[in-house]
């Protein structure tokens, strides 16, 4: 195993392309400069190399990555095997989430090229690739936890495969926007956070997952309370008490907008005890009706109205024998005017 410069990884995102030679590349590949490094690879020279593993990361021009030489099936086109170059993720050199080059290395003469090199790189023209931000705002690392994993991009993503964390919490920067019972429950977060900082260089703090500040997140949670759970809409009551429910399983999905598209059978919302649908305004649709819930209400109310006018007499209608009287079931609908009926407004 040895470190590389990366130097060109135009080839890595469309499928069929090939090396100097004519052979054809592995999905991924990307071209390196080896034997700067010191080791005993011979000169410096420029070679491709392909992803390690499944997971992979495509680097930036300029980014170091581990690499290993192995058994590879089609990297000549004789047919049999032999030797070729895989690299890993880049390698965390400058403590920088979104860029990890390095910057003597980076400032290198341009004048003489590596050997196999057809002339200049965009690496040498100190270019980090073709459509990464030319000025990229710094990402903050996620405060980790004792017994964590986590999983972190160069823009603000993240997923988090932890718990809740209990005991000497003095040893944090951050602490947790979440609370359980157990220490060591389970707990899984995928969050979105727009970087805000400056220009990458390194970051120097940690932050921590927080649903008032973040753009987009899922919770999933066992038995944990989420803090800063709240509702865009809370006149319904469990709304106001979203960020207070704890010790069962939940799912908690954040973000501006939230859609749920069945595009060719059915969307099934399913609650054992209780479905709760709430909002400023609540619009039913069917291939026959648009339904707004408040307009639908409100004809309701007036209709009633009319009813009861009838009832009572005085609204009347017109016979051969003279108007009609009040109705025998007065009663019943002065109870649904004045009592079930107001049962729906919001107090």
């Amino acid at each position: 195993m040895f470190i590389a410069e990366v130097i060109e990884t135009k080839m890595a995102f469309k499928p069929n392309q090939k090396d100097k030679d004519g052979n054809p590349l592995p999905l991924g590949s990307i071209e390196i400069r080896i034997g700067s490094h010191g080791s005993n690879l011979g000169q410096v020279r420029n070679v491709y190399a392909r992803p390690m593993i499944w997971q992979r990361r495509i680097p930036l021009i300029g980014e170091q990555v581990f690499v290993v030489s192995g058994p590879t099936n089609d990297w000549s086109d004789s047919g049999i095997k032999g030797q070729g170059f895989m690299y890993f993720s880049p390698i965390n050199g400058t403590d920088d989430l979104v860029l990890h080059q390095f910057p003597k290395l980076w400032q290198r003469s341009t004048s003489s090229p590596a050997q196999g090199s057809s002339g200049q790189q965009k690496s040498d023209k100190k270019e980090t690739g073709y459509t990464f931000p030319k000025s990229p705002k710094k990402t903050d690392n996620l405060q980790p936890f004792e017994g964590d994993d986590l999983i972190e991009g160069r823009f603000g993503t993240s997923i988090r495969l932890g718990s809740t964390v209990k005991g000497d919490m003095g040893v944090y920067a951050e602490k947790p926007t979440w609370e359980g019972t157990g220490n060591g429950d389970p707990l899984m977060i995928f969050r979105i956070k727009k970087p805000t900082g400056g220009a990458p260089g390194g970051s120097s703090k940690y932050t921590v997952e927080d649903l008032k500040d973040d753009e987009c997140s899922i919770y999933m949670t066992s038995n944990q309370r989420l803090k800063n759970f709240k509702a865009g809409f809370d006149k319904n009551q469990e709304a106001k008490k979203l960020g207070q429910y704890s010790g069962k399983s939940q799912i908690g999905i954040d973000a501006d907008r939230v859609v749920l598209n069945a595009k060719k059978d059915m969307l099934l919302l399913i609650g054992k005890e209780k479905s709760i649908l709430t909002g400023k305004k609540v619009i039913l649709q069917s291939d026959k009706y648009n339904v707004d819930l408040d307009e639908l209400m409100d004809f309701l109310k007036k209709w009633l109205g009319e009813d009861v006018k009838l009832a009572q007499g005085s609204s009347q209608y017109a016979t051969a024998s003279g108007p009609t009287g009040p109705a025998t079931s007065m009663a019943q609908y002065t109870q649904l005017q004045a009592s079930d009926f107001n049962k729906f407004k919001q107090p």
